[in-house]
């Protein structure tokens, strides 16, 4: 349990440092994406600013045109539509500085603050207009200036955008605001051409570079305008106003003095290619604001997830810290319960203990200061083989482990069990550095299994108590059983001795009948000594098994009983189905039947049976003895082969004969006895096991 918190442990730790790199990771691209969604608010920002200036400057560039016919022009043609286009030109100011007051951008500060301060003095400039104090290319200027800073913040705007595309764009848009600018120059200075009907050098040579201004801008801004764009402006511009105006700057510029257009068709003209020009920076403004406002969309929404996903980071790393700091606390306290409960010790390679936990502290005696330092051979006990450390230290050199019992002393000189088992322990170069060992008390075991063969050696030796008591019993019976059968012979022995003596006291015994009573001494003799053998035979000690069979038993048995059934008219009958030949302990059998026979034969002596019988089956390892002796009372069947329980009085049973005959059938012999009561009677039944074959 200790090796599997460990091991959570080491798998939390990974995960909690993947999981804390992904937040740092999520939390710089919040960062990342959270800069620029702020970028792109202020992008966007800007070109609502950039509209916003770009209207202006279209509108600056309609009333600089007309302010330059106005003050050339003194018959009034300029008037009216000058003074409607200033209304508008107030408006749009009027909206600018509104955006400039809403604005969060500290980037451009120095540029508004010097925008506001020139739309402030733009009144005065009007006012001179009027008063025909300026002169035509002086109000030009004055327009112009005001167009400058206008146009330079645009040109701000665009530096400060860090998206590529959208920088093209307004790097795009700014030349387009450029050419436009360069475009209103043309036409105001085209207007004083026109105006004056003449052409000085020095007007011809400004309205030349205007124009060659103006053209390169227009190419500026279709390098810096993409495909889709430039298609959109050549489309565009296929109208009749800008071939027009291509056909009259054609005209000025071979110097044609006669060409039949007025200086208001002109600025007409203009106006017509400016504000196609206006309409396409509008749908750039638009074009470039959609993007911008899509590309916040999309970073809005992956910000989102993004904090989304880190919450659910942040979740599952709290999670993980929670589980982290259960675990180390589960294992914190799982070691003290293993330094409590756990017998363990490490040791060098030299069997020098380093460590050991409380628990081998509280079953040696010693304290943790005493081990440590010492050989882990101060609680070996005298009494462990040493070969048994010669193997142990070989298997562990081996990098194997070892595992086994082992008899340990304590300090107060006490023994006491253990079962160890020991592995090596490898450093990162896979060398062995140390051993671990960990044991489990085994003493109580010991001690028990101590006991218990203890025990068995007595139980052994009572059974063998038992049974010789049983034999001797067997041999007091068997005693009374010879005495009847030598009553007749030396009988006979006494009563032809007796003839032999008085005939010779008497000088009447002839050879003939002395040789007929020594002959029947002899056969009396004889037969005695065959009784001998039979009883010698019966009880000897043979612990050989052997071949037999149950009908030799039987017949073995039967040649020590039958005199005394017959004395005590008892008919004993053995019926044969199957003779089989097994190997078990023969005479150890023989004293079983034998008993069982005489306790029938005990049991019929006591009742008043007319016709007292006693019947054996013989069916190969299968032998069934019954009797109609009226059976066993139900109350002590379950008894009867209990040591020292008896049916009989105390002076004619000692009770060990059906224990000692169980033990033989199902000890000794491997098989099965068992009783029941019949009608009329008992049957025990004896079953010899298939290892007797």
């Amino acid at each position: 349990m200790k090796q599997q918190s460990q091991s959570k442990t080491k798998l939390l730790i990974p995960m909690f440092i993947l999981v804390f790199i992904l937040i740092f990771l999520a939390v710089v691209i919040i960062q990342s994406y959270y800069s620029k969604i702020n970028s792109l608010i202020i992008l966007n920002e800007k070109i609502t600013l950039s509209k916003n200036i770009s209207n202006l400057i279209h509108s600056l560039q309609k009333e600089r045109g007309l302010s330059s016919g106005y003050v050339v022009d003194y018959n009034g043609k300029f008037t009216q539509d000058m003074l409607k286009q200033r209304k508008t030109t107030d408006i749009l100011v009027h909206n600018l500085i509104d955006n400039f007051n809403s604005l969060q951008c500290n980037d451009l500060k120095h540029n508004i603050v010097k925008i506001k301060k020139t739309l402030n003095s733009f009144a005065s400039i009007r006012k001179e207009i009027d008063k025909h104090h300026y002169t035509s290319t002086q109000t030009i200027e004055k327009y112009s200036n005001i167009n400058s800073l206008l146009l330079d913040m645009i040109i701000n705007i665009a530096k400060t955008s860090h998206i590529p595309s959208i920088t093209q764009s307004i790097l795009a848009y700014s030349y387009l605001l450029y050419y436009k600018e360069y475009l209103g120059l043309e036409r105001a200075q085209g207007v004083i051409l026109l105006s004056n009907k003449k052409f000085n050098d020095e007007s011809f040579i400004r309205f030349i570079n205007l124009m060659a201004i103006g053209k390169q801008n227009e190419i500026m801004f279709l390098k810096y305008a993409s495909n889709t764009l430039q298609d959109y402006y050549l489309k565009h511009t296929k109208t009749k106003a800008f071939s027009d105006i291509k056909k009259i700057e054609s005209d000025i510029l071979h110097n044609k003095k006669k060409f039949s257009i007025h200086a208001k068709e002109w600025y007409n003209l203009m106006t017509q290619k400016l504000n196609t020009l206006d309409d396409i920076s509008q749908h750039i403004e638009n074009t470039t604001q959609d993007k911008v406002q899509k590309d916040l969309q999309k970073s809005k929404i992956f910000f989102i997830i993004i904090i989304l996903l880190l919450m659910m980071s942040w979740i599952i790393f709290i999670y993980i810290m929670l589980h982290l700091l259960k675990l180390i606390k589960n294992e914190q306290r799982l070691r003290l319960v293993m330094d409590k409960y756990v017998i363990s010790s490490i040791t060098n390679l030299k069997g020098v203990i380093i460590d050991v936990s409380q628990a081998f502290c509280e079953i040696s005696g010693y304290s943790k200061e005493e081990l440590i330092g010492k050989n882990h051979n101060i609680v070996r006990h005298p009494d462990m083989p040493k070969d048994v450390f010669a193997n142990l230290w070989q298997q562990l050199r081996n990098g194997k482990s070892w595992s086994g019992k082992v008899k340990n002393i304590r300090k107060d000189g006490s023994s006491y069990w253990v079962y160890a088992n020991i592995e090596p322990l490898y450093n990162p170069n896979d060398e062995i550095e140390s051993y671990i060992s960990v044991r489990m008390d085994i003493t109580e075991n010991e001690l028990l299994n101590q006991k218990i063969k203890e025990e068995e050696e007595r139980n052994k030796l009572q059974k063998e108590l038992m049974q010789q008591q049983h034999r001797l019993a067997q041999m007091g019976e068997m005693i009374a059983m010879i005495a009847h059968q030598w009553r007749q012979p030396l009988s006979a022995i006494t009563a032809a001795s007796g003839a032999i003596m008085i005939k010779a006291s008497r000088n009447n015994l002839d050879s003939k009948k002395a040789i007929e009573l020594s002959q029947k001494i002899q056969d009396f003799s004889k037969h005695l000594s065959i009784t001998i053998d039979d009883f010698r035979n019966f009880f000897k000690s043979n612990k050989q098994k052997q071949k037999t069979d149950f009908k030799k038993i039987y017949t073995s048995v039967l040649s020590i009983i039958e005199n005394s059934l017959k004395r005590n008219c008892i008919e004993i009958e053995c019926n044969y189905k199957n003779i089989n030949e097994f190997t078990t302990y023969e005479n150890e059998l023989k004293q079983v039947l034998l008993n069982l026979i005489k306790n029938s034969e005990d049991a019929l002596k006591e009742k008043d049976i007319s016709e007292k019988k006693i019947t054996i089956y013989i069916d190969g390892k299968h032998l069934t003895i019954q009797d109609n002796a009226g059976g066993i009372d139900v109350e002590i069947l379950p008894k009867i082969f209990d040591p020292y329980f008896s049916t009989k009085t105390k002076k004619d049973g000692t009770g060990l004969g059906l224990y000692m005959s169980k033990v033989i059938v199902e000890d000794h012999c491997e098989g099965i006895l068992k009783v029941k009561n019949i009608p009329n009677g008992v049957k025990f039944e004896m079953i010899l096991g298939d290892n007797n074959d």
